[in-house]
């Protein structure tokens, strides 16, 4: 079948640094067209994404006016497509793979120097919309082919060294994006997965995806976003789990701080250090759901002190890390299993 190509600008909050390629099905590089407009002190780095659709693939918009059917069936297959590699990147790695998705507008001062200096005080607000775009990016957007990335292959680093050994997320934003060791075999995974199975890894990414979003705004929120990813793994390994009914009371047990827990030994290693860890955890997670207690660092200038607001961000990144390897060790092994 036929093989239609795209490209796709998308945004990391740390220089991309080289080219990644997952076989014939995708590629992404550092954004270097003609005449693109750049900025010393950027802190979104435009890329590349490169990718193909099939009309096998056409997904069904609806429309109120007919004649616009095919240019909206088309655009929701290529957004749909991207979208899924931009969020199975954004789990499998330490960095927010990303596009602008509001467009609406907000006020803006254009940044009409790299070094401004008391000029800057006679600048005012324009209404501006978030969109990367310079008159020639149409026609350097139209390929037939993936183009041969004139940068190295990103760095790679060993699969558990990776999500536990400090981990970026975006925190050094000079610092350029690594991926693991284990990219390649993850990605082949999950495309190998029957589609009932995939519906589980999806939503596990996109939890996993807020929680990255959410991570330095809305630190409560981002966190049940980590534990929810982590839920809907536990989910997907107790999905054929038929419950118990109580003796005394007749309602079903479903004992989910146990599954939480024997998921985790499974997944990320059996030992009474980890149990004690995961059994904590999941204190945390029910302090939150069932009490509605916020962190204590919630606040942007929350009055904490300095060992606490440390030992929260531990926390909320381990948590974030746990639920990355959640998934992706889940991939590694069932993988594995059916091979």
């Amino acid at each position: 079948m036929m093989k239609e190509f795209h490209r796709a600008i998308f945004f990391t909050k740390a220089p991309l640094g080289g080219y990644y390629r997952y076989k014939d099905k995708f590629q992404v590089f550092p954004c270097n067209m003609e005449n693109m407009p750049t900025s010393k002190v950027q802190r979104h780095h435009p890329n590349i994404l490169e990718f193909w659709t099939t009309e096998d693939e056409i997904i069904n918009n609806s429309v109120e006016f007919e004649e616009l059917q095919e240019l909206a069936d088309k655009t929701a297959t290529i957004i749909t497509k991207q979208d899924k590699i931009f969020a199975l990147l954004t789990a499998f790695t330490n960095n927010l793979f990303f596009k602008y998705t509001e467009i609406s507008g907000s006020w803006g001062i254009p940044l009409l120097t790299d070094e401004p200096g008391e000029e800057a005080n006679e600048w005012s607000s324009i209404w501006c919309m978030n969109m990367y775009h310079f008159p020639d990016l149409p026609r350097q957007f139209k390929i037939e082919n993936f183009t041969d990335p004139v940068v190295p292959e990103i760095k790679r680093i060993p699969h558990l060294e990776f999500y536990t050994n400090q981990p970026n997320l975006d925190a050094e934003t000079q610092k350029n994006i690594v991926l693991p060791e284990t990219i390649d075999f993850l990605f082949d995974s999950y495309y190998s997965l029957e589609p009932e199975i995939a519906f589980y890894i999806d939503a596990a990414c996109s939890y996993t995806v807020s929680a990255i979003e959410l991570h330095y705004s809305k630190k409560t929120l981002s966190l049940l976003s980590s534990f929810t990813s982590l839920e809907t793994m536990v989910n997907l390994e107790n999905k054929d789990f038929k419950p118990e009914k109580c003796e005394t009371c007749g309602q079903l047990r479903f004992s989910v701080a146990r599954k939480f827990r024997e998921y985790l030994l499974k997944y990320i290693g059996d030992s009474p250090a980890n149990k004690k860890k995961f059994n904590n955890y999941y204190s945390i997670r029910s302090k939150i759901v069932h009490t509605g207690r916020q962190l204590k660092t919630e606040l942007l200038f929350a009055d904490v002190p300095a060992e606490e607001k440390q030992s929260e961000l531990l926390t909320r990144i381990g948590i974030l890390q746990l639920g990355k390897l959640a998934i992706t060790n889940w991939l590694l092994i069932n993988t594995k299993k059916e091979s």
